[in-house]
């Protein structure tokens, strides 16, 4: 029963895997613009800076070894020695962009609504809710598609090591996180009832986050002006 639930969970997440969308086709074809990497960093950055809040929402009425998990995703993520946050800015710096604007701006309606809808779906549902949206439903989905990115990133736009950490590093990291969020998330969740909340916020989660690739795409690479931007 457990195997059936977790394929099915992996099922949710491929059917709007961002691997697959057409931001990343291009982008792995070396064919995406500067300006859009450095969108894509910009609002990767609006993204994560606001995801501490939906992490403690989580935790308010998690098993510890939930709790546990989701306290040492938040050190490593903000650990003021090697900030994630940092090395987005770094992405953002080598394709022409400033942090100092981006961190002035707001991120773009779409990515906005990914962040409401991650931080109301924490707040509002119970824990294991929160964390098949956040951990499944987004952050399992960055080994897959940053390993599709890399190749292009090194030997056709020719960056240097350090300007795509990012990649390299959730790519690695991100199969420990989401891996464990699984294992929680199957481990906890025995009844169909839980199970069928997790599916669907894991798979509503999947869709918010093609929805936040398709407001990128759009505007720094289309032309939209989804928003007024400097």
């Amino acid at each position: 029963m457990s195997r059936t639930f977790r394929k099915r969970l992996e099922d949710m997440v491929n059917e709007f895997h961002c691997a697959n969308h057409p931001m990343t086709e291009k982008w792995s074809q070396g064919k995406l613009s500067k300006r859009c990497m450095m969108g894509w960093a910009a609002e990767q950055w609006h993204w994560v800076s606001k995801m501490n809040t939906p992490t403690f929402f989580i935790c308010k009425d998690a098993p510890n070894d939930v709790i546990h998990a989701e306290i040492d995703n938040f050190h490593e993520e903000m650990n003021p020695n090697h900030s994630h946050l940092d090395i987005m800015l770094n992405f953002a710096r080598a394709n022409g962009g400033s942090p100092t604007k981006i961190k002035k701006s707001e991120g773009l309606p779409t990515t906005r609504s990914w962040v409401r809808f991650l931080t109301d779906t924490a707040r509002d549902n119970p824990w294991y809710c929160g964390m098949a949206a956040l951990r499944i439903g987004t952050e399992s989905q960055s080994p897959k598609l940053y390993s599709k990115l890399l190749p292009a990133l090194r030997n056709i736009y020719k960056f240097k090591e350090h300007e795509i950490e990012h990649f390299w590093l959730h790519s690695e990291v991100d199969v420990e996180h989401g891996g464990r969020a699984y294992d929680l998330i199957v481990k906890h969740c025995r009844s169909r009832e839980k199970q069928d909340m997790c599916l669907y916020f894991v798979k509503e989660s999947a869709k918010m986050r093609w929805f936040h690739f398709d407001g990128i795409y759009l505007h720094y690479e289309m032309g939209y002006k989804l928003q007024k931007t400097s």
